[in-house]
């Protein structure tokens, strides 16, 4: 990047009473890093302070519910009494240590439940459709007791050393909710007109200011709900402009949707709510932020010189790499680590109850335990060799070579970067191959001695004479276990995806992998030209992956015409055919139970279909492990990745840190 594209990031941007020292921020996202008070923990302090530290201007902690009837999905912190200021001291105190500006988001979930006993409130008894429970209107006392209660929020916030707050006035959260036509329907003075509905926001607004004085006080607004019957871009202007004419608001987040996740998947164009950020920025007088897959610092640069926005929001390349605005100043740009946007870990973990954290960063989200690692010479130089050029061998021996070991890797391949490349073909997941190639560059960078196109034997190891060997081999295409003998018209989705050989006719594509490799070949197959139909033993496809990512892939097989065949195993194929015979039911052995007039049960043995097809695709796999026997005994040799248990690749690029760091 040039010094002339740089200095549009690295200007100064005055936000009401805060000057900010770029153009770069974290915007408010869960992190799931609290105790069980639901109150930030030290994980939280190491999380924020290490992205301050990495040069972000401001960063903004995730949504704090400001009453305790609001949901807290995705471990929201709890904001309702003074528990929360000395927490917030610690934090802010961490963060203004590294220069950094610092505010929490506040907000109220409104209609979204969470599973709690509690009663759910909104502004009418309108379901939110995609969550189900049927809300309670708020009477006016309620409707006064959080505004209350979001005054009372930032005024902890502001005592415990927080540059000022955020209100969530988007995502579909309370503010929201009384501000969409869809989901305020009252007869009071908060519904019934624009005017009316702004009510419950402006109020709150008001409320705050005058807690808070003159600490910062931004919005999050929508640049639309992107919902039918709710609020678009021209409604939200209006509310914009409302918002700014009250004069007491420092600066707008413009962010987009309505309903569940607000977070743009692989498939989602980069860059997707610039547009929006910038029609807010020509409407309203105040400093504007942007957000949606701003991946790059060129990236960012050019939406601050083509006028979307004075400040850009780069959320998830942080969670990737915390020190992306250092390295971006000191002109190693190369160096940072991208976020691909496959929202795994980030979003992923937060719907398993585990705290956030980044699919090829494994320091992300364990900033206390493992931040030095990387910057930590180990005690005696080793030499390291790595077999497989993986993501697994690649983190081996990107971490090896940081801690000074003379690190050597073997891969057969061409290139690095191993299945991963052939998944990045998929329809919607390019971004995949980006972090291969990260890994790649850094091994190179780093120094170690790549051979490429060799399929490494023993004596190749041998021959180096190494003091560990790390075996990174990965996984190979096997028979499955319903099939008898190979065929050729029995193929592997990873060479469906790789475009060989190239399928025609009746395809039965077969998920038994559960994560995204199935539904990828099914998807090439039907591009074909293929009649396909997908089978999963399971209740529905892919159920390991994410849901945002199995939304995506979904309407992408409904456009497609493909057929899903849901709790279907299969259990034979007949190669004659050739045919596939499927138990109705999920599993081999599974039966009906019923009982006869007397109570007493009665097994009945479950349905058997036949399906017949040209071509039968699966996803069986096993460790390509065969090199452990010809290793001599007196070499340390380690194994990781899919070598020893084939999985996503979060799970082999973690496991390879944690390896690599204890050598």
């Amino acid at each position: 990047m040039t010094s002339a594209h740089l200095r549009s990031l690295v200007e100064p941007l005055r936000l009401g009473p805060v000057t900010l020292r770029n153009r770069i921020v974290v915007t408010a996202h869960a992190t799931h890093n609290i105790d069980t008070e639901h109150l930030p923990n030290d994980d939280d302090v190491a999380y924020f302070a290490e992205r301050a530290k990495g040069g972000a201007a401001m960063v903004s902690m995730g949504t704090t519910a400001v009453h305790p009837s609001s949901p807290t999905p995705y471990g929201i912190y709890h904001n309702f009494d003074d528990r929360i200021v000395e927490r917030y001291e610690r934090l802010s105190e961490a963060v203004h240590a590294h220069g950094a500006v610092i505010v929490p988001q506040l907000g109220h979930m409104g209609g979204r439940t969470d599973g709690g006993d509690g009663g759910v409130w909104a502004p009418s008894g309108f379901s939110h459709h995609l969550y189900g429970s049927v809300p309670r209107e708020m009477t006016r006392r309620q409707v006064d007791e959080i505004v209350e209660a979001f005054a009372s929020a930032a005024e902890r916030a502001v005592r415990g050393g927080m540059d000022g707050v955020e209100i969530a006035v988007g995502h579909g959260q309370l503010v929201n909710l009384f501000l969409s036509p869809l989901t305020n329907r009252r007869a009071d003075e908060y519904g019934g007109s624009d005017e009316a509905r702004f009510l419950f926001c402006r109020r709150v607004l008001e409320a705050v200011r005058e807690r808070i004085g003159g600490a910062l006080l931004m919005v999050r607004v929508n640049g639309s709900d992107e919902t039918e019957g709710s609020l678009d871009t021209d409604a939200w202007l209006d509310i914009d402009q409302r918002i700014d004419e009250l004069g007491i608001v420092d600066g707008m987040n413009v962010s987009a949707n309505f309903n569940g996740s607000v977070i743009p998947t692989m498939a989602v164009r980069r860059g997707c709510y610039l547009h929006y950020a910038r029609a807010v920025r020509e409407r309203v007088g105040l400093p504007v932020g942007a957000v949606g897959r701003i991946t790059d610092p060129a990236m960012a640069a050019a939406a601050i010189e083509a006028g979307d926005a004075d400040f850009v929001g780069m959320t998830r390349a942080h969670i990737a790499d915390p020190h992306l605005v250092t390295k971006m100043l000191e002109g190693r740009e190369d160096e940072i680590r991208p976020c691909i946007g496959c929202i795994q870990m980030c979003q992923g973990e937060l719907g398993r109850h585990r705290n956030v954290k980044c699919v090829y960063n494994p320091v992300t989200g364990r900033e206390r335990f493992l931040g030095d690692i990387e910057t930590t010479t180990a005690p005696t130089s080793r030499r390291v060799v790595v077999v497989g050029g993986g993501p697994a061998g690649l983190e081996t021996a990107r971490v090896s070579a940081l801690r000074g070991h003379d690190v050597t890797l073997f891969d057969e391949r061409p290139d690095t970067g191993g299945t991963v490349r052939i998944a990045a073909r998929t329809e919607g997941r390019d971004g995949l191959v980006d972090a291969v190639d990260w890994l790649g560059n850094e091994v190179r960078r780093l120094g170690v001695d790549l051979r490429l196109r060799r399929t490494a034997e023993g004596r190749d190891i041998a021959a180096l004479d190494p003091d560990i060997v790390v075996l990174a081999t990965g996984a190979a295409e096997t028979l499955p276990q319903w099939a008898a003998r190979d065929h050729r018209r029995l193929v592997a989705a990873a060479d469906v995806v790789s475009g060989h050989p190239v399928l025609s006719g009746r395809v039965v594509v077969v998920d038994e992998h559960h994560r995204t490799n199935a539904m990828s070949a099914a998807l090439v197959a039907a591009r074909a030209g293929c009649e396909v139909t997908f089978v999963t033993a399971t209740p529905g496809p892919a159920e390991l992956v994410e849901p945002e990512v199995r939304d995506d892939f979904l309407t992408l097989m409904h456009e497609a015409r493909i057929a899903i065949r849901c709790s279907t195993k299969v259990t034979e194929f007949d190669p004659a055919g050739p045919r596939l015979l499927c138990h109705l039911g999920g599993v081999e052995a599974l039966t009906y139970r019923h009982t006869d007039d007397h109570g007493r049960p009665v097994v009945r043995p479950s349905e058997v279909v036949e399906l017949e097809a040209d071509w039968v695709v699966h996803t069986w796999t096993e460790p390509r492990s065969e090199l452990f026997d010809e290793l001599p005994d007196d070499v340390t040799v380690h194994a990781v990745g899919d070598v020893m248990n084939p999985h996503r690749i979060e799970g082999a690029v973690h496991a390879a840190f944690r390896l690599a760091a204890t050598f």
